[in-house]
């Protein structure tokens, strides 16, 4: 099974939203009867996508079923109207590609992540996003699950495919062993003696370690940093 990140630009109607409006961060999720959106940015843009909400309606000949504006933060909810001359998650399920929820718009961007059984769907998939638009593969990665139920929540294979087998291990015996706990319960030179390292080699793997794990998170955390600004508000 393949994973891929593509990056978009195209006039589909969120990506034109998104291009209208590019510094504002909005998430999508789709059950193909509910849009379901979010928006994050300056008071004014909001304000102005509010606005808009009717455009959006008559574009893609749809009707808002719900509305809430939270400051710097708007949810709406559309009935879904979406096709594949309109959608590219609608675009990917027709090359038999499963989408992630949610998809990321920033910058007139558009961010999709999908799963495909076969690289010839990917290929076809490519073939007519690339007609819409710009397209560009930003990860590509194999993967050989039992299910897929953690692509629908945060891929493990996401987080870790970018730790070597070191990393991982001494990541792993330094979590459990405490390293990480208020107080600590181990040393970085007990940890180092078990491995037959010195201090600075175990830092240096565990630090990497660390980093790839935040980097894996970020987009979690930034949208979990967006619903709290706009909760404390």
């Amino acid at each position: 099974m393949y994973e891929v990140e593509f990056l978009l630009k195209n006039s589909y109607p969120f990506c034109a939203v998104s291009e209208k409006f590019p510094d504002v961060t909005f998430y999508r999720w789709c059950n193909s009867s509910i849009d379901y959106l979010e928006f994050y940015g300056q008071n004014s843009d909001i304000e102005k996508i509010l606005n808009l909400i009717p455009e959006i309606e008559n574009i893609l000949h749809t009707t808002a079923i719900y509305k809430l504006r939270n400051g710097p933060q708007l949810t709406v909810m559309l009935a879904c109207r979406c096709s594949i001359e309109n959608s590219t998650i609608r675009m990917a399920e027709s090359s038999n590609c499963l989408w992630q929820a949610p998809v990321e718009y920033k910058k007139g961007r558009e961010y999709l992540h999908v799963i495909s059984i076969r690289d010839e769907y990917l290929s076809s998939l490519y073939e007519n996003l690339v007609k819409i638009g710009d397209a560009e593969i930003l990860k590509k990665s194999t993967f050989s699950p039992n299910s897929l139920r953690d692509t629908y929540t945060i891929s493990i294979s996401s987080l870790f495919e970018n730790m070597t087998a070191k990393q991982i291990t001494y990541f792993t015996d330094a979590l459990y062993s405490g390293y990480y706990s208020i107080p600590k319960r181990v040393t970085i030179q007990e940890l180092a003696g078990r491995y037959h390292l010195s201090e600075s080699t175990m830092e240096e793997h565990l630090n990497k370690a660390k980093t790839k794990i935040l980097h894996s998170l970020k987009p979690y955390i930034s949208l979990f940093r967006k619903q709290q600004e706009t909760n404390n508000k």
